[in-house]
């Protein structure tokens, strides 16, 4: 993060109170839905003059009702997009009623232990970002179902009791005749290739049980790894060879880098560039 752009995270005085408009509650239940979005994300996902875009999240930033956590300055962010979270006076506005008011103001909670974690969190909000604008000439192919964070672990909690296994995210894809469940795995390299496989091993045996079909509602599905650079993705790809119990890969596990994939080109996403452990075909999350 640039010193000109810690500074653009220090509010100024504010003296007149902001007129909400209706553009402005999307742009905040869109930071609320995401938890951490940046501004190429925001911009991608709204259309209009990105001057204008630009210049509302601003002021939306200096009278409360988003965050710019300065934690961004240190967390060795791919780019220096001001990333933005909701603030309190922006939750106040999207609190309408009691049952959606404890919601809101729990991820505002959670987000506070999320920030040593924001790159990982913007990983995950690009992966998402990309997705949802490669679906739109796709009229045919919706995304019907994403859960994250605890809401996932809630999801897939039995009887209160810690799940064993996590993913970074759960997403549906559907089309008039098929469904497509899918776990996402955002890495960073942080993980050995040991300790990864293992955790693809879990998502094997649950898949074989049916594990998640009382929790989730799907029998099978695949797992989705998205990493920082094509090295990273082929390392994982070709250990993961050993996750399966035949030991010979599978199509369950497919591997692509954030470098094939951006805002300008989410595209790809839905192209046949994944790899997978199985073979040296490139794959597609739908088929």
């Amino acid at each position: 993060m640039t010193k000109s752009t810690l500074k653009k995270s220090v509010r100024g005085a504010t003296a007149d109170p902001l007129q909400i408009q209706p553009r402005d509650i999307a742009l905040l239940r869109d930071v609320w839905e995401f938890r951490f979005l940046n501004t190429e994300q925001i911009l991608g996902l709204h259309d209009g003059s990105r001057r204008n875009l630009r210049g509302r999240l601003n002021l939306l930033f200096q009278h409360g009702y988003l965050d710019r956590p300065t934690v961004q300055k240190s967390a060795r962010l791919a780019t220096s997009h001001i990333v933005y979270s909701l603030g309190r006076k922006g939750a106040e506005v999207l609190a309408k009623n009691a049952e959606e008011r404890e919601g809101i103001f729990r991820r505002v909670r959670e987000n506070v232990h999320t920030l040593p974690l924001i790159a990982h969190s913007l990983m995950i909000s690009q992966f998402r970002v990309c997705l949802m604008l490669a679906l739109k000439p796709h009229g045919d192919i919706k995304l019907t179902r994403w859960v994250q964070g605890n809401d996932l672990k809630s999801a897939l909690s039995r009887r209160g009791a810690n799940p064993p296994l996590v993913a970074d995210a759960f997403f549906v894809l559907e089309t008039p005749t098929h469904k497509y469940p899918c776990f996402l795995e955002a890495d960073r390299a942080t993980m050995t290739q040991e300790r990864f496989v293992s955790k693809l091993k879990m998502y094997w045996r649950h898949n074989r049980e049916e594990s998640f079909k009382d929790t989730l509602g799907v029998s099978h599905f695949r797992v989705l790894t998205i990493t920082p650079h094509e090295k990273r993705a082929e390392n994982l790809c070709h250990a993961a060879k050993d996750a399966d119990d035949r030991r010979e890969g599978s199509l369950m596990y497919l591997f692509i880098s954030e470098t094939r994939y951006n805002v300008e080109t989410p595209e790809a996403l839905l192209k046949a560039v994944w790899q997978s452990p199985k073979d040296d075909e490139p794959h597609a999350i739908v088929y």
